[in-house]
């Protein structure tokens, strides 16, 4: 039996320092997310897409400057028949967008800052990601939920979130944006100076 203990305290040892030597800091491969991705990029440029990340992030103070601000119109909700169709994994949309604060003109060299309030989708459920595509003069902005953990419950039904589009994403020009909403999303017109 003694034996067999050496032989296992002699092989973990060799084993245990390799693999803490060479062991990969990155987070391991993911060939089905990366070829997934890789096909949904695919095809919106296909289609004529460009996807771009937003920041979204929780102020609890919103900075509203003195700015011309767009009045939305209210549209029919959901992703566009289009967009629905290249995208794989479909992102869970705010189920109400009571409001939403924009400028209507914005130099091209700066970030474009807009806040919106919206319902989550369902309870312990919180927006986690944004992004914008653009085809042409359309650009529809997707906020997209995700489950929070069971203790973290989101209490407030509207929350405040302030998306920024990088500066220099969009060139200069006049566009219809669309703030995507699971019953009814918000479009307005913005121009890039």
């Amino acid at each position: 039996m003694k034996w067999i203990v050496l032989a296992i305290i002699v092989c973990i040892i060799p084993y245990t320092w390799l693999t803490l030597a060479y062991r990969k800091e990155n987070p391991a491969h993911q060939p089905y997310q990366d070829n997934k991705d890789r096909a949904q990029t695919l095809r919106l440029l296909d289609s004529g897409f460009y996807r771009f990340d937003v920041s979204l992030e929780f102020p609890e103070d919103v900075d509203e400057s003195p700015v011309e601000r767009a009045e939305p119109e209210r549209i029919a909700g959901g992703l566009p028949p289009l967009l629905r169709d290249l995208l794989i994994d479909r992102p869970t949309l705010p189920a109400r967008l009571p409001r939403v604060s924009a400028p209507t003109s914005v130099p091209a060299g700066i970030p474009y800052v807009l806040t919106y309030d919206g319902s989550p989708p369902g309870p312990g459920e919180r927006a986690a990601s944004a992004q914008l595509y653009q085809r042409g003069s359309q650009i529809v902005i997707v906020v997209a939920h995700d489950a929070t953990s069971s203790e973290l419950e989101n209490r407030d039904l509207n929350a405040t979130a302030q998306l920024t589009v990088p500066a220099n994403t969009l060139d200069p020009g006049t566009y219809q944006v669309s703030l995507l909403g699971e019953r009814e999303s918000l479009r307005w017109t913005l121009t890039v100076l």
